[in-house]
């Protein structure tokens, strides 16, 4: 018998009986992004659409069907989610969730953000669900394992050394997650809270600006004009926006038919509502519900 012979039957002989042979060891637990890239931006790019650039004067808002991890490294600006604005200093980010709609404004000319982006499956997007929407400062040992990361990142794109990023990256987002909670600018301004929760509680009620403006007891004009300047985004888009992020979760969740939630989320049509979803999705809303589900599985 070989000296390896030997220490292999001794390890064998030493397992312990299982308590349970259905329930072993498992990574099920761990934060392993997917399908990760990076890059940086250092200047305003006054693109129409694209990732090519950043500009805080195209008018545009990007929405992704992926994770963004943003940290801010030099130079400071502010950033839009949905309708909550964040002043980032040097040292800060946040981590947008798919299909977020966010905006830049007040950027310099110059300055140096880091974006991570990477998919998430199963379990592992629920690790990261109290970093919706909670910007946060990033600390010396967040930034000193996003180094790691990038070290690891730029070593290749083999399996293993993929497997060796996606890690790294968990570990920083853990790390991310300590930092202090930002907090927004102008948080809780009065016309932006009321309308969010006029429209969170009625949405499948007319949510044209004028119905909303009666409600608030102002003119349409007004109110559109007043929304657009505290929030950054059109009231239309918004309320768009979160019918059709409701429809994604029940989708998801709900055992509801396509038709059902069309009009539980305000679409009046079954036609309507994919179309809408098609647009940003860029897949039915049946498609939708079929992979998001294959995805929950396999986690």
């Amino acid at each position: 018998m070989s000296h390896n012979e030997g220490d292999l039957l001794k390890a064998v002989g030493s397992l312990d009986e299982p308590d349970d042979y259905f329930t072993g060891i498992d990574w099920g637990g761990l934060c392993l992004p997917r399908n990760i890239l990076c890059f940086s931006r250092q200047h305003q790019a006054h693109e129409t659409e694209g990732w090519s650039g950043i500009s805080a004067q195209s008018g545009r808002y990007d929405q992704h069907s992926r994770f963004v991890l943003l940290v801010g490294l030099d130079g400071a600006g502010r950033v839009g989610v949905e309708t909550e604005v964040w002043r980032f200093e040097r040292g800060e980010g946040i981590l947008m969730f798919p299909h977020q709609v966010h905006y830049y404004m007040d950027l310099p000319e110059r300055f140096c953000w880091l974006y991570v982006t990477f998919e998430m499956d199963g379990e592992g997007r629920d690790v990261l669900g109290d970093l919706r929407d909670r910007p946060r400062t990033v600390s010396a040992a967040c930034q000193e394992q996003l180094t790691k990361f990038l070290r690891t990142y730029e070593g290749g794109g083999g399996a293993e050394n993929a497997l060796r990023a996606s890690v790294d990256l968990g570990h920083v987002l853990e790390e991310f997650a300590k930092g202090s909670v930002l907090k927004a600018v102008g948080a809780g301004a009065g016309t932006v809270s009321k309308v969010r929760e006029f429209v969170f509680g009625h949405l499948g009620a007319d949510l044209s600006v004028d119905a909303i403006a009666n409600e608030m007891g102002c003119s349409g004009s007004y109110l559109r004009e007043r929304f657009r300047e505290e929030s950054g985004i059109s009231l239309g888009h918004f309320v768009r926006s979160v019918r059709l992020v409701r429809a994604t979760h029940l989708l998801r969740e709900g055992t509801q038919g396509v038709g059902e939630i069309a009009m539980e989320c305000g679409f009046g049509s079954f036609t309507t509502f994919s179309r809408a979803f098609s647009q940003v999705y860029g897949m039915s809303p049946s498609e939708y519900r079929k992979t998001s589900r294959i995805k929950k599985g396999r986690g």
